[in-house]
């Protein structure tokens, strides 16, 4: 492939992607924008409180999804359709299996799960309303998500963002109707949510079913060593996931000891914003990485390295441009969600912003990176760069810089957790740029174990 088909191919699948990032993340805010305007603070600081449950669910999607995504796309790169779709059947009748069980587990215990997460006797019945109607949702959320990875790996990215679109815009006309007109509070946002998911999995389903699918739905075939693989591939990208819920989850702990509600609050503003930034770079991982695990399929090592630097420079573009945005722009952004009204929190909210927007300059790299080596099934490697940034030095640094600098420890924290995970990310990039070989040896490697 020479570079000018290479570009065409890596934008083919990049617009797309970022785009239903970009949707899903709007559709994200447009519910914190309706809780806090519609409700208030202390209701937008319950949702950013629930957010580590829904970290989870999505990161076990994620699981399976980027885990099937890789292995499709490389048999589908060796031109093996039957094994593709095979590994298709097999990670939805798992990912189903799994939101049902959750949803079994997590209905009946909705007072032990706020507590756990931080919710108080101010929080506490703003936080149950909203899981108590998320939670039997569970199944679309992992479902609809997985379905939108694996139709752009089936080389439909156009329809990922029409349906992704549909789900938005029910989203954002439900919680409008949920939450302004009817007067539900958390439990219309909760409602406008769950409901946009289930729009989104029937769509994406209808594609596989009765759409132009090159994977077909077969007798489902439950394979240990394939499944094992799955995981150990989706893995990497699950923790990323994972670390969200976990850097939210020690974020909050924090800033009640250090801050108080108002804190939380705020930083319930902050996250809906880095959610926004961290889907764009993980739209440009996704458009990457079954480019990726495709060449590597064919033993392509060039066209897989000139992949990774289209990336790399699409994420320097998106990094300035978000954190200039963030800087020019921080209390047009604050006001989205809390009213100039509310003058402590907004001006809290405001100040912090402006510090905390720092880390969307180096968030996108480590994900590439990270992706990448999912991608050449370089699980490791990957692993390693989740776990690192996103749990070990986000707990360490938000624990101790607070105590040295007080709220400007806090919002400083996750750009030196940033910082500190590229110096590691570089170094291991550097150290392994041979992907055919690295397949050969993590794939081995994962038999083995």
């Amino acid at each position: 492939m020479g570079k000018t088909g290479m570009k065409r191919k890596f934008f083919k699948f990049l617009l797309p992607s970022v785009s239903a990032m970009w949707v899903f993340s709007i559709y994200t805010m447009v519910d914190g924008m309706f809780v806090g305007k519609g409700v208030g603070p202390t209701a937008l600081a319950a949702v950013n409180i629930s957010m580590p449950f829904i970290n989870i669910v999505f990161g076990i999607s994620l699981l399976m999804s980027i885990g099937a995504s890789t292995m499709v796309s490389m048999s589908m790169g060796k031109g093996d359709f039957k094994r593709a779709s095979r590994l298709f059947t097999m990670s939805s009748m798992i990912l189903c299996g799994t939101g049902l069980l959750i949803t079994a587990i997590s209905v009946g215990r909705l007072e032990g799960i706020a507590t756990f997460l931080g919710a108080d006797s101010v929080t506490m019945d703003y936080v149950k309303d909203y899981l108590g109607i998320i939670i039997p949702f569970c199944s679309f959320f992992m479902v609809a998500y997985y379905l939108e990875v694996l139709v752009k790996a089936d080389g439909f990215p156009r329809y990922a963002i029409l349906f992704v679109s549909v789900a938005a815009i029910t989203n954002l006309a439900l919680d409008y109707v949920f939450i302004m007109k009817f007067g539900w509070g958390v439990r219309g946002a909760a409602w406008a949510t769950g409901i946009s998911q289930l729009i989104s999995c029937i769509g994406f389903m209808a594609h596989f079913v009765m759409g132009r699918s090159n994977m077909k739905l077969t007798r489902p075939v439950f394979d240990m060593g394939d499944i094992l693989a799955m995981v150990s591939t989706g893995f990497p990208e699950a923790v990323t996931e994972f670390s969200t819920g976990i850097m939210v989850y020690f974020f909050n702990f924090s800033i009640l000891r250090h801050i108080g509600e108002d804190g939380v609050a705020a930083f319930g503003v902050m996250m809906y914003a880095n959610s926004l930034v961290v889907m764009s770079m993980i739209g440009i991982n996704q458009a990457m990485q079954p480019l990726v695990s495709f060449f590597c399929g064919r033993r392509d090592s060039e066209s897989v390295k000139g992949i990774l630097r289209l990336s790399f420079k699409s994420v320097a573009a998106a990094s300035i441009l978000f954190a200039l945005i963030s800087q020019v722009f921080a209390g047009e952004i604050v006001e989205l969600f809390i009213s100039r009204s509310d003058s402590h929190i907004y001006e809290l909210s405001k100040g912090a912003f402006r510090i905390f927007s720092a880390s969307f300059l180096i968030c996108g790299f480590n994900i590439i990176i990270s992706g990448y080596f999912t991608a050449t099934r370089q699980v490791k490697r990957a692993l390693l760069i989740s776990s690192v940034r996103g749990i070990a030095l986000v707990a360490i640094f938000v624990t101790l810089l607070p105590m040295a600098f007080g709220e400007f420890g806090i919002w400083i924290s996750l750009f030196v957790s940033e910082i500190v995970a590229l110096g590691i990310s570089a170094w291991m990039l550097s150290r392994s740029m041979m992907p055919a070989d690295s397949v050969q040896r993590d794939a081995k490697s994962t038999k083995t174990a």
